[in-house]
């Protein structure tokens, strides 16, 4: 019956992850950014709850450092304009 928890708090994250990769796939900085900071309050929530095995919180710990690292510099400013936008 534990592992039915685990697995749900796993699909829990996941879905957050997927969101995560696909808006930063997609150039979508704001959403991005969201994404991460809910993955990171809801990883420390389950964290803290005890609802995490120890390869979870080693996954999850380093996704949320890669993702953080790659989005320091991932502003707007930062969005390179096509040729098709230069034209108009």
């Amino acid at each position: 019956m534990f592992s039915l928890f685990k697995r749900e708090t796993h699909q829990e994250l996941e879905k957050i992850l997927e969101r995560l990769r696909l808006n930063a796939e997609n150039n979508y900085r704001d959403a991005t950014k969201e994404d991460l900071a809910e993955l990171e309050e809801r990883y420390g929530q389950l964290k803290a709850a005890g609802k995490l095995n120890q390869k979870q919180i080693d996954h999850y710990s380093e996704v949320i450092t890669t993702y953080g690292i790659k989005l320091q510099n991932f502003s707007h400013k930062t969005q390179k304009v096509n040729s098709y936008s230069e034209k108009l």
